[in-house]
């Protein structure tokens, strides 16, 4: 699907655009999941993850699974416009 934000190509120009808004050492926090990326070069670097608590709405599992499918759905997206992403031991 285009046109509508949704698929690759809407991911392409969310990502573009984003990257395209930082500066080199910029930050971008994806609220849902708490991960912190940053822009080094051409690489997006996860710097850090909101660890998960008592008292939030998933289970630990859950929460860990949350945060593995957008790595893997952020890297996907980033990966189309020639950006790494590059996780790192938290």
């Amino acid at each position: 699907m285009t046109g509508h934000g949704f698929g690759l190509d809407g991911s392409r120009g969310f990502a573009s655009q984003l990257w395209s808004m930082l500066n080199e050492g910029g930050v971008w926090g994806v609220p849902r999941s708490g991960l912190l990326f940053r822009k080094e070069g051409n690489t997006f670097v996860l710097q850090d993850r909101m660890p998960w608590m008592i008292g939030m709405p998933w289970d630990e599992d859950e929460w860990l699974e949350m945060q593995r499918d957008d790595i893997d759905g952020i890297t996907a997206m980033f990966s189309s416009i020639g950006v790494t992403v590059q996780e790192i031991e938290i």
